[in-house]
């Protein structure tokens, strides 16, 4: 259960971070607004994250997220800011950075959150001379060509 609170964080955060920067940096958005907008956008990514990501892959599970943020600046912006703001290229601005997070996040969650053995398994033994062997076979066709009969098989 730790596991998933650290991660639940980690994600506010980046998307919280990432919300700041475009829509408090770029259009002067107050941290409350900003705030908001990222506390309900991580609830509703991380629901979606763990139900949706174990069954699959990163890839689509990005376009979701993309989707998501897209959907949910655009729709809490037109909300909570005055109308004067080009919403449209922030929300598209704001998916943008959200998404190419979520990759690595992904990739978090598969490694730490839903197979944590993964990197217990593999184990990376050095290989030392009493390890290697040498195979021996005979070859298959060992009648040379000019000896085989006219319909191409082995007398």
């Amino acid at each position: 259960m730790r596991d998933y609170a650290v991660a639940l964080l980690i994600k506010f955060i980046m998307i919280t971070a990432i919300l700041s920067f475009v829509l408090g940096a770029f259009y002067g958005i107050p941290f409350s607004h900003v705030f908001t907008i990222g506390i309900l956008i991580t609830g509703f990514s991380f629901i979606g994250d763990v139900f949706l990501l174990p069954f699959v892959s990163n890839a689509l599970a990005t376009i979701a997220d993309f989707g998501l943020a897209w959907f949910g600046v655009w729709a809490l912006s037109t909300y909570l800011f005055p109308q004067l703001l080009p919403i449209g290229t922030a929300s598209i601005l704001s998916a943008g950075l959200i998404a190419f997070g979520e990759l690595f996040f992904h990739r978090y969650m598969q490694r730490k959150i839903f197979d944590p053995r993964a990197e217990e398994q593999v184990e990376r033994k050095p290989l030392s001379q009493n390890q290697l062997q040498t195979e021996f076979s005979s070859e298959l066709d060992s009648v040379p060509e000019d000896e085989q009969s006219k319909d191409g098989r082995n007398d």
